[in-house]
């Protein structure tokens, strides 16, 4: 029996691996912890009863136990068929464990043509030249992007405008985070619009913002307050904070 405890605890860390990253119930995280073996049957079977969902309950063992397999394995995938998608997916990877340089250095290769208009991809460089500290050319790509709908409302726009503010554009950064500042969504956008404002000097604002978040939070139904909750626990930090 002491020879299945390392698996146990293995099983049981994915558990709880798995059920925070997807929200699952609170009363998922208490069976497993006070029920490791018992709790955690149940909990695999309830979540992952198709032959599908068994597969994928494999790969997420082995993600999680050994070092780089899922880097790994979209690195073979791009060996065995060189395409967009995979390059595209094993970029996001790259960028996921902080591999910013090779992120883009793969995205650079579908980044030709056609592609160079692609949202996709623009908004991934974007992203990796970002959180590489190369501002400028981050701010080039969503220069390139920046009159598409769908870029407006991304979390990428964000960078954008910090990007803009990080190259002493002060004023285009905010431009930028008015156009994310929308009543009743956008809560992460606006929260760094908030953050923005604190950093600018621009204090009463920043206390305004703050106080139409902290108004719209208390006006949620239990519904908004489940699928926001990360959103409204920064919100009323960043309250007390300021």
């Amino acid at each position: 029996m002491y020879r299945l405890y390392p698996l146990i605890i293995g099983v049981q860390a994915f558990c709880l691996y798995h059920a925070y990253t997807n929200k699952t119930e609170q009363k998922w995280f208490w069976i497993i912890l006070f029920f490791p073996l018992v709790g955690c049957v149940f909990y695999l079977y309830h979540h992952f009863y198709s032959r599908k969902k068994i597969d994928n309950v494999k790969e997420g063992l082995k993600s999680t136990f050994v070092n780089n397999y899922k880097l790994n394995k979209l690195e073979d995938q791009v060996k065995f068929a060189d395409t967009d998608a995979n390059r595209i997916a094993l970029a996001q990877e790259h960028i996921n464990t902080g591999n910013y340089e090779r992120a883009i250095e793969v995205l650079s290769k579908s980044y030709i043509g056609e592609n160079e208009n692609d949202l996709t991809l623009n908004t991934m460089l974007l992203q990796a030249h970002y959180l590489n500290e190369n501002y400028s050319s981050a701010a080039l790509y969503g220069d390139k992007i920046k009159a598409n709908k769908e870029f407006v409302n991304s979390k990428e726009m964000i960078a954008y405008a910090w990007s803009a503010y990080k190259l002493g554009n002060q004023a285009k950064a905010e431009s930028i985070f008015e156009q994310m500042d929308i009543k009743y969504c956008n809560y992460v956008h606006r929260l760094e619009y908030v953050y923005f404002l604190d950093e600018s000097n621009n204090r009463e604002l920043a206390s305004n913002k703050i106080e139409e978040l902290m108004a719209e939070v208390s006006s949620m139904d239990a519904y908004e307050r489940k699928i926001n909750r990360e959103e409204i626990r920064d919100i009323k930090a960043l309250y007390k904070k300021l």
